[in-house]
């Protein structure tokens, strides 16, 4: 019968777990706006958000910092030439995941 032993970390162990963690994503980069086919139709700006596939609804988009995205840089132009320096919530890309928690949303009037 095989003994295992409980590793405890000690606190220098958690530190640079830490520092791996945080170098590996400063290791990611965005793809830019064209690469990731990102688009944004100013005929889409009303639209109920709740509804569809718009950056709004999907996981990697950020409203709280002014419409970022964190796989897609927000500089630059979009595939129908259009630049901007924000992720729209009302703008979409091949990078779209689903966030099932604001698609199922309904607003009050």
């Amino acid at each position: 019968m095989k003994r295992r032993l409980n590793k405890v970390m000690s606190d220098k162990n958690i530190i640079e777990k830490a520092a791996d963690v945080v170098g590996n994503v400063a290791k990611f980069q965005k793809q830019s706006k064209l690469k990731a086919a990102y688009l944004e139709r100013k005929e889409f700006k009303d639209s109920d958000l709740h509804k569809g596939f718009f950056c709004y609804n999907c996981i990697y988009w950020i409203d709280s910092m002014g419409g970022k995205c964190m796989i897609v840089d927000d500089k630059g132009p979009d595939i129908f030439g259009n630049v901007t320096e924000v992720i729209a919530a009302h703008g979409c890309c091949n990078g779209y995941e689903p966030n099932y928690k604001k698609l199922g949303e309904t607003t009050s009037s």
